[in-house]
């Protein structure tokens, strides 16, 4: 990779990151290419470059925060260890990582697209591959012996649901006390739903 390749990818980095920050701090509102040009410190010219129109910046975004998602939850999976049990872990783990900017950063995506067709339209694309990564990624938190267990596809389906729901609420409620007590309720019933123990076995 020649010097100019690596300073395009650099510039590439830094609008995709600048424009997470503003997803992030100020909502989609002033997600606007003037605004991430400024806030990037590049010329138009080169923010055109790697970004023709809008809708080539928010499919690249929701792309970045797929991959900033899951590093967060294999950086927080590994923080936690597996000293606990592993239901309790991937729980406690998709949780937190719901909790960071860059989930935070797509949520208030999904939000304004409610009311922005065009948003709605990028997203319904760009969602779609997400959401496979994201299936990956809880699988991988889970592990291979529980996510072989037939219930094992609802379980997935109704936790994503759940801690989203918990991400959510957060910034209303802003109780972690609360979060705690159903996330181990949830733990609970999915290994009830699974036939698992309260150890890390799954005979």
């Amino acid at each position: 990779m020649t010097a100019r390749d690596e300073q395009r990818q650099a510039t590439r980095a830094r609008i995709l990151e600048v424009a997470t920050n503003l997803l992030v701090e100020r909502g989609y509102a002033a997600l606007t290419t003037v605004a991430v040009q400024k806030a990037a410190d590049v010329s138009r010219g080169a923010l055109l470059h790697h970004f023709p129109t809008m809708q080539d910046l928010t499919q690249a975004l929701v792309a970045n925060l797929v991959q900033l998602n899951e590093a967060a939850a294999r950086e927080t999976a590994e923080r936690i260890g597996g000293a606990i049990d592993p239901v309790e872990r991937a729980l406690r783990a998709l949780h937190e990582t719901m909790t960071r900017p860059p989930a935070q950063a797509e949520f208030e995506l999904w939000a304004a697209a409610r009311t922005d067709s065009a948003l709605a339209a990028v997203l319904v694309t760009a969602e779609r591959k997400a959401g496979r990564d994201l299936y990956r990624v809880v699988d991988e938190l889970f592990g291979p012996d529980i996510a072989a267990h037939p219930r094992y596809p609802i379980v997935r389906d109704l936790t994503i649901t759940m801690v989203r729901g918990l991400a959510i609420a957060r910034v209303v409620h802003g109780s972690e006390r609360a979060a705690d007590r159903t996330i181990g309720h949830w733990a609970d019933t999915v290994r009830t739903m699974l036939s698992l123990g309260s150890g890390s076995s799954t005979e």
